[in-house]
């Protein structure tokens, strides 16, 4: 009677281990195969590192809206909202802005030539949270230039890296003569706020630019 009640147990714990392998294949396969991502959207493994450690992030897109989502579990996951793309995006990479805070950067064409960018980053229930960009009391959730080109520095020296928006300007050669406007990163409240608008010309390179975590 004892050898048939283990053999009986070994069987139902071979098959739920299949039945459990079976539903991470085609829940892996399923998000792979969503045209909102596969087509529109994107799909990719990132490393946040410290409590938070690696992470599937999707992006997903109904025309210029979407959301993206992060898997915490098989059965559990979080998402936010997104807006201002023209029916595509992809995500871009980590970017660390400055002990080891790292954000997701996404980003997709507007137009064109313009391309729309938005970060996030992850709260303690590692659920993304969008990171505004605060100008003259107004805040936004994205921002495009129309080069398209953005400056990752730190503007300020103050450890934490910095956005300068650039686009061209039309008033001037706008082949050459470019206008960046600079948004200061704020720690406190997760936010970028517009500090100053400069000229610069676009034969000017900037080497310590788009500073990424592959």
């Amino acid at each position: 009677m004892q050898r048939p009640l283990i053999l009986k147990i070994f069987y139902v714990v071979i098959f739920a281990a299949l039945i459990i392998g079976l539903a991470v294949y085609l829940y892996l396969n399923l998000i792979s195969a969503d045209s909102n991502v596969g087509e529109n959207g994107d799909a990719k493994y990132l490393d946040f590192g410290g409590t938070h450690g690696r992470r599937q992030v999707i992006l997903k897109m109904n025309g210029k809206d979407g959301e993206i989502g992060l898997v915490k579990s098989l059965t559990r996951s979080c998402s936010s909202k997104i807006s201002g793309f023209e029916k595509s995006g992809k995500i871009d990479s980590l970017i660390n802005l400055g002990e080891n805070f790292n954000v997701i950067e996404i980003s997709g064409l507007v137009g064109a030539h313009s391309e729309n960018r938005q970060y996030f980053y992850l709260d303690s229930n590692s659920c993304p949270k969008p990171i505004g960009f605060v100008k003259n009391g107004n805040r936004a959730y994205n921002i495009y230039s129309d080069q398209p080109s953005f400056s990752m520095l730190d503007f300020n020296v103050d450890g934490w890296q910095d956005i300068g928006v650039e686009q061209r300007n039309y008033d001037a050669n706008p082949i050459l003569d470019g206008i960046r406007e600079i948004y200061l990163y704020s720690p406190n409240s997760k936010e970028f706020v517009y500090q100053r608008l400069e000229n610069y010309k676009q034969e000017e390179v900037c080497p310590t630019c788009n500073i990424e975590i592959k």
